[in-house]
């Protein structure tokens, strides 16, 4: 339905303000162009954490870079494309982080850490969360965006799982798909929705990655992952209390299962 007042043969998809002619490309900017630019984003990407999707204003980002609210407009066309570039570089950055499963010790490290990561990295960021997650059905370049990265993201995790399970690429990229989007609910749920059953079980963003890491090594390999490894929240999800952590403290690291699954395989 057309807004009132708009006209009948408008083809400015609902919610976007028509294209700009006097934005300037990036190649055609010079080095402090490129930096104003920058600096634009950084402010909007600081405003929509703060303020959310719904409540971003152009002058909000404008007056959080210092710089008039018009030269907004010599580099981009409206909100969602400045926001659309700053949840872009943000799952950049987010892909760029993941390690492979070598440079860790024990294969549960490297599930925690690229949990973490992403738990982390949203905590910090709740407005792209929110925006991209939750506004993915209103706004279809952001539900583009999530789809694409949330891809690249669960093909990293397959590699891991070819590797670790010794099962085939279509396998072990069936079970990435899975375990992404169980990430990506209970991330959801616990940071935007904090919903209370996933709150109750540990509201810090470590807490959330224990949780997580936990439910995928039972899931990826049948058994719990090794005690030692395993920070109190995640001690306290597979029922290990005080007595068992001291007791495998006090056999030391030969008995510990992380170090004999680590020589096995080197």
């Amino acid at each position: 339905m057309a807004k009132p007042g708009a006209s009948r043969t408008s083809t400015v998809p609902a919610g976007r303000t028509e294209r700009r002619a006097s934005v300037l490309p990036q190649h055609a900017l010079n080095a402090r162009g490129l930096r104003s630019r920058e600096r634009l984003k950084a402010a909007a990407r600081e405003v929509l954490n703060t303020q959310g999707y719904r409540n971003l204003r152009v002058q909000d980002i404008t007056a959080r870079a210092g710089v008039a609210t018009g030269l907004f407009y010599r580099y981009f066309h409206d909100l969602r494309e400045i926001v659309g570039e700053v949840a872009r570089d943000f799952f950049a950055e987010l892909l760029h982080e993941v390690k492979p499963v070598t440079e860790y010790e024990h294969r549960y490290d490297w599930i925690f850490a690229t949990v973490g990561d992403v738990v982390r990295r949203f905590a910090d960021n709740a407005g792209i969360l929110a925006c991209l997650f939750g506004l993915s059905g209103d706004y279809e370049e952001f539900d583009q965006i999530w789809k694409e990265n949330a891809h690249k993201w669960n093909l990293q995790v397959a590699e891991f799982l070819q590797r670790e399970l010794g099962c085939d690429t279509a396998q072990a990229r069936r079970m990435g798909y899975v375990l992404g989007a169980m990430t990506e609910g209970v991330v959801y749920q616990a940071l935007i929705r904090r919903t209370e059953d996933l709150l109750e079980m540990g509201s810090k963003p470590d807490d959330i990655a224990d949780l997580l890491a936990v439910m995928w090594y039972r899931a990826i390999f049948f058994e719990d992952p090794p005690v030692a490894r395993l920070r109190p929240s995640g001690r306290r999800l597979i029922g290990a209390g005080p007595r068992t952590t001291a007791a495998v403290r006090r056999r030391g690291t030969d008995a510990d299962p992380a170090r004999v699954v680590r020589r096995k395989r080197s």
